[in-house]
């Protein structure tokens, strides 16, 4: 084993309060809504309110999923490590391999806004040119990797001061947008657009569910993060439902404000732009400017979170000798997986140059919304089925574990799995070929450094709960 895996991560450097803020960063609000709500309409029309509650449900159901399975295993690797120990190992590395190249994917797809809200800010008239948009965004993305190669305090400290900057433009936004439009809206508020009938087709119902699958990921990060994390049994995964709670309510205002402030030809005017579009109606001018500035920080903060998870990702499943040893080696000074950070930088800048040859960045972002939101939903789904797998034997012990251990999260991953399979073949064959193609190339690592090193995570047995480990674990949190 080489010598920077035998290294640990920096252990109690986070709080509940810290992981509750990278849970919110990691789904990135301001650049979620700016990214997703002219989808999310193009989708649902005015049911946007109905089709983010409907996912949220899941979506808890997802979090208190992975609560359950940090009680049991907190690791960096998260659905990595709990697939691999509780149904299989190689499905346990193919997990693994979803999020790492789902969340390269959405590193572009983060850092294209950043560099489109830069633009808005300094050049508005190269806004929607791509080779700008793409060129501004690498440069955000390569200041991220450098802060998150100092080290997770740094991190978390520049994490919770955008968050919070983010969470208050936000409200900022969303009420004086609705504040100001209220007596003469361009659609009166209506509790329709909360109700599942508004969705009219099965077809809408599903395609609104997949983009707002998209709008939630990230949150997940708060369990990779949980060896860094005190008391990363409980704290891990309460951040996690906390940080949905936040950004669900979040998601709601926004669609309400912009439903009854921009048209429908508004919004897909500015399906790239969407927030600022909002900021305009809220705020008169320079202080519109407030809403770029939060997707600026939003897709900055999305970026940070991303390569949190994947360079943690990388440590946990090289040291488990299933991937090169290297990406395990730690930073001698700031204990952080400084060279998976960099192979992760190396691929993401790859496929940067390739973006750049898009002809728009509408059809860019579409594309990579929509593949993305297979590949999460395919993720979530399995650590849903995990959580029940692994806890199969002591359902039946007590209430609690029988609903929030098994019925939810089983319930959960079959409603997010069942999304993402249905659209797949709606999306038509390039999506779908990124979607599935990117996962089916992790058959390729998993074959090579499973026979190279002979990892015993291959050999070692399948777990699952017990009675005594449940003693253990209660007497553990007492």
């Amino acid at each position: 084993m080489g010598i920077g895996v035998e290294r640990s991560l920096k252990s109690g450097a986070l709080g509940l309060v810290d992981t509750l803020v990278m849970a919110v960063a990691g789904s990135a609000p301001a650049y979620s809504i700016t990214a997703s709500t002219a989808a999310l309409v193009a989708a649902v029309g005015i049911a946007g309110p109905a089709a983010l509650w409907v996912a949220f449900v899941p979506m808890i159901g997802i979090t208190i999923a992975f609560s359950y399975l940090n009680q049991w295993r907190s690791d960096a690797g998260a659905a990595y490590a709990w697939v691999g120990r509780a149904i299989h190992p190689a499905l346990g590395f193919l997990a693994g391999w979803a999020l790492l190249s789902l969340s390269t994917i959405f590193m572009v797809a983060a850092a294209l806004p950043a560099g489109e809200a830069t633009l808005d800010l300094f050049n508005p008239g190269e806004l929607h040119d791509v080779m700008w948009a793409t060129g501004i965004g690498v440069v955000w993305f390569l200041g991220v990797l450098a802060l998150v190669t100092v080290g997770i305090t740094a991190t978390a400290k520049v994490q919770v001061m955008m968050t919070l900057l983010e969470l208050g433009a936000l409200l900022l936004v969303g009420f004086l947008a609705i504040w100001n439009v209220h007596a003469a809206p361009v659609s009166n508020f209506s509790w329709s657009w909360f109700l599942p009938q508004s969705f009219g087709t099965f077809q809408s119902f599903s395609a609104g569910m997949l983009v707002a699958v998209f709008y939630y990921f990230g949150w997940d990060v708060s369990s990779n993060l949980a060896e860094e994390t005190a008391n990363a049994e409980r704290t891990a995964g309460l951040g996690g439902i906390a940080g949905v709670l936040v950004i669900f309510l979040i998601f709601i205002l926004i669609q309400v404000a912009v439903q009854m402030a921009l048209t429908p030809a508004q919004v897909q005017a500015n399906s790239a732009n969407l927030l600022p579009a909002l900021g305009h109606v809220a705020l008169p001018a320079p202080w519109s400017a407030i809403a770029v500035l939060a997707v600026m920080v939003s897709a900055v903060a999305t970026l940070e979170t991303q390569l949190l998870q994947c360079t943690r990702l990388l440590y946990s499943m090289a040291r488990d000798r299933v991937i090169g040893e290297t990406m395990g080696h730690l930073h001698p000074r700031f204990q952080t997986p400084w060279l998976a950070g960099f192979a992760v930088a190396g691929v993401s800048l790859l496929l940067f140059a390739a973006s750049a040859t898009v002809p728009t960045l509408n059809i860019l972002m579409s594309d990579l919304i929509n593949a993305i939101g297979v590949q999460v939903s395919f993720y979530y789904s399995i650590a849903g089925i995990a959580c029940a797998w692994y806890y199969r034997k002591v359902l039946f012990t007590d209430w609690r574990v029988l609903v929030f251990a098994g019925i939810v999260p089983l319930g959960s991953a079959l409603f997010v799995g069942y999304v993402g399979l249905y659209q797949l073949p709606q999306l038509g064959w390039q999506v779908s070929a990124i979607s599935i193609g990117t996962i089916v190339i992790g058959v390729i690592p998993l074959v090579y450094y499973r026979r190279r090193y002979r990892s015993s995570f291959y050999t070692d047995p399948a777990e699952a709960a017990s009675v005594l480990t449940m003693a253990r674990g209660a007497q553990a949190g007492e």
